[in-house]
This record gives structure tokens, C-alpha cells and sequence, in this order.
């Protein structure tokens, strides 16, 4: 075989078992044993694309820390471990050698000099354009393959059974959007529902703590119906140490088509989201309060449960922090009485109309874009099942060629 530099390496070659070929060289400053292995990787091509050259004899390994029998010697350095990932095909015109080609001496191992590395990778595009030309390279590739083809086969049903069950759920998630698609489009296309305008006309409302103890009374007016926002009722509060305005509409932090729950805003909201700060803002017990409540529900709303909500005092623009615990317990009654009157105003169903309306198209969009995300990923997972199936059979296919003959698996393997 022919080297660099017009020179020429002389080797004796044996096939041995699972497509392993042993080369035993001898040519100038060099001489020992090579064993071209080809590579079956898990997740790489099912018959073998890639070679290990390992240096030294033996087919059961060795410690990464034990010589091997008859390691090649270049230039008088003794060559430890393998390179691996080498297309036989392809080889590099530059270094290649992995991070286990080392030299070990006296359980140490030494990089390999720039001369014995140059002369290693010549080696070894000698041996491998030599092991790319044997006549019968695709039984090699066969032989190769059989050992690890169950296991594999195992490994790839386990990856499609993985990416079916995905498919299932997916297909679950996407009826389940097509539904909720429907019932948007459906609230798009009623008619609005007639809204009663704020009425000024003071209301007094008992406060009761967790325990259902009395807390005084409030005076509660309607200042805004259904303005900044969509479905709200602004209420200005005064008494039992209460003084300030809050917002009341349907929750905003879960996107229901037809929202189920109820929020409170302390102050008088502008806008759905993110205000930092609201006009008239109330004071509790004389701290003053921000932020608001947001409840999923409606069916668990009481004068007394839940038994403690949200009560916050701002500090700076940013930054704050909770209210002292009789506030807080004050602030709580005041939240569930607004709240359980808000809901039992006659309009209510038309206040959820109208919230549910105000985000309706949004829902769409959304609802629309995350039926085409899933679309991909139901597609994606589809086509993975179906090539991790393909690849358990073709790896069966190893399997049963051992028995009806190489070219049984040759051909189903193409």
C-alpha cells in the first residue's frame, strides 16, 4: 500500500468475526497491528457508514489504561486506544486522529508528536482506501451489523412507540382546539346583550370576616358599566374604614372563551392588564392599596370564602409589599362583597358576553396559530414513527438474514 513520501507499507490481512479486519503492518519506522471495525452506532445508519481503527490486537477491548497486544510502533512511539468516525469514503485530507489516540507509558498517557500523528493518519488512509476496495465490504457491513441488530431493533420500538403515543395525544389537543375554535367563532356571532348603564343610587353592603363576624357595612355606587373595559363595573366605596374605587369584571389571567371566574382591581382600571397604577386607588384602614384578585371561579364566591385574597401596599412604583393582617382581612371582605354583588347584577350574562366578545378575535388568532403548531408537530411525530418503524424492521431484517441469507438482508436493507 502506498504512503507519502513514495514509500510503501506491507501488511498481512485477516477478516475476523462481526466484520472486523486485522491488518498486521511493517513498513518504514513502523511495524504492529490495526483492526478497522466498522461503527454501529445507535441512531446512525443501519448498515455500518463509519469505521473505529483501533490500535492493537484483540477483539474484546481493553482498559483505556491497558496496552493491547502488538500497539503499532511510528518512529518509536508506541500507539494507545482507537480514532473513531471515519468515513471510509471521505477520508480527511487533514488531522483527524480523535482525543483517544494517545501514546501510554507507565499509565500515563502522552499526546502524540506532529511527526507520529502525520505518519498515523497516513497509516490509516492507507489502510482504509485498502479495507474500501476488499470485494466483499458489504458482507463486512453485514457481519458488523447482526450483533447489536436486536438490541437496536428494541431501541428504535421503543422510539416510535415514544413518537405514536405523541400523535395520540396530539390528536386529542387538536380535537380539543377545533372545539374551543367552534365556541370562539360562536361568540364572535352573537348579538350583543343589552348592558344597564351605571346607576348612582348608593347600595350598603354588610363585610363579613372568615368566620362570618361582622365587619361593618360599606356604601357602594356605580361610577363606570362596561367602558374602559369590556364587561367591568367601576364601584366607588365608602365606609367601615374603606374609602377608594375598585374594579369588577370576569377573570383575566385564564383564556376562556366565555370567561368562568371573577376579577377585582383595586382603583379604577384603564386598561386589562399591566397598570402599575390606578386612579383612586382605596385606602384600607388607612394604608392605600394596589394590584387586585383574580378567581377562577364563581360557585365557591361567599361573604366569607375564600378566607384570605390578595391585599398589597405599594412602596415605590415597583416595588411593595403585603398589607398588615387586619388590613388585609378588611380588604378581603370588601373583595368578596363586590364581587358576589357584581355577579348578581340582572345584566351579568351580558357583561360576560361583552368580555368574552372584547377578546374574542384575539382567542381566534391564537386558537388558529396553535392548530398549525400542532398540525407541524402532529406531522412531524407521524413521520418519526414511521422511520424509527421502518429502521425496527430493517434491523429485524439483520436479524433474520443470519438465517435466510445475506442477500435477504442486503436487499431489505437497501
Amino acid at each position: 500500500m502506498p504512503l507519502a513520501g513514495n514509500k510503501t507499507l506491507s501488511a498481512r490481512i485477516t477478516v475476523l468475526e462481526h466484520g472486523r479486519v486485522r491488518y498486521v503492518v511493517h513498513g518504514p519506522h513502523i511495524h504492529g497491528t490495526f483492526h478497522l471495525v466498522p461503527e454501529q452506532l445507535q441512531g446512525g445508519t443501519v448498515l455500518p457508514s463509519s469505521l473505529r481503527v483501533q490500535f492493537g490486537d484483540g477483539v474484546d477491548g481493553c482498559d483505556y489504561y491497558e496496552h493491547r497486544t502488538d500497539e503499532p510502533v511510528i518512529f518509536g512511539m508506541s500507539l494507545h486506544g482507537w480514532t473513531d468516525g471515519i468515513d471510509p469514503d471521505d477520508v480527511s485530507d487533514g488531522w483527524f486522529l480523535g482525543r483517544y489516540a494517545t501514546s501510554l507509558r507507565a499509565g500515563v498517557h502522552r499526546e502524540l508528536t506532529t511527526k507520529v500523528r502525520r505518519r498515523t493518519e497516513d497509516v490509516i488512509r492507507a489502510l482504509v482506501a485498502h479495507w474500501r476496495t476488499m470485494p466483499h465490504r458489504n458482507e463486512l457491513l453485514l457481519a458488523a451489523a447482526r450483533p447489536k441488530a436486536g438490541a437496536l431493533a428494541l431501541h428504535e420500538a421503543s422510539l416510535a412507540a415514544q413518537a405514536e403515543d405523541e400523535v395520540t395525544e396530539l390528536q386529542g389537543t387538536r380535537a380539543a382546539a377545533r372545539r374551543r375554535l367552534n365556541v370562539v367563532t360562536g361568540i364572535i356571532r352573537r348579538l350583543p346583550r343589552p348592558i344597564r348603564a351605571a346607576d348612582p343610587a348608593p347600595v350598603r353592603l354588610p363585610l363579613m370576616d372568615r368566620r362570618n363576624r361582622p365587619l361593618g357595612t360599606i356604601t357602594v355606587r356605580e361610577v363606570a358599566v362596561n367602558e374602559d373595559i369590556a364587561g367591568t363595573v367601576v364601584y366607588e366605596v365608602h365606609g367601615a374604614h374603606v374609602h377608594g374605587r375598585f374594579t369588577v369584571g370576569r377573570d383575566i389571567y385564564r383564556p376562556q372563551p366565555l370567561p368562568e371566574g371573577v376579577h377585582v382591581a383595586y382603583g379604577h382600571a384603564r386598561a386589562r392588564y399591566f397598570e402599575r397604577e390606578r386612579d383612586h386607588e382605596p385606602t384600607v384602614n388607612g394604608v392605600r392599596l394596589d394590584g387586585g384578585w383574580d378567581h377562577g371561579t364563581t360557585g365557591d364566591l361567599s361573604p366569607s370564602t375564600p378566607a384570605s385574597l390578595p391585599a398589597h401596599v405599594r412602596l415605590t412604583r415597583t416595588s411593595g409589599h403585603s398589607a398588615p393582617d387586619a388590613t388585609a382581612r378588611r380588604a378581603s371582605a370588601v373583595l368578596r362583597v363586590l364581587a358576589l354583588h357584581y355577579l348578581d347584577r340582572p345584566d351579568s350574562a351580558a357583561l360576560r358576553l361583552a368580555a368574552a366578545q372584547d377578546l374574542a378575535w384575539k382567542h381566534l388568532r391564537d386558537t388558529r396559530e396553535k392548530l398549525r403548531d400542532l398540525r407541524r408537530r402532529q406531522t412531524a411525530a407521524e413521520r418519526r414513527a414511521r422511520q424509527h418503524r421502518e429502521r425496527e424492521q430493517q434491523y429485524r431484517a439483520l436479524i433474520a438474514s443470519a438465517v435466510l441469507g445475506p442477500d435477504t438482508a442486503l436487499r431489505l436493507t437497501a
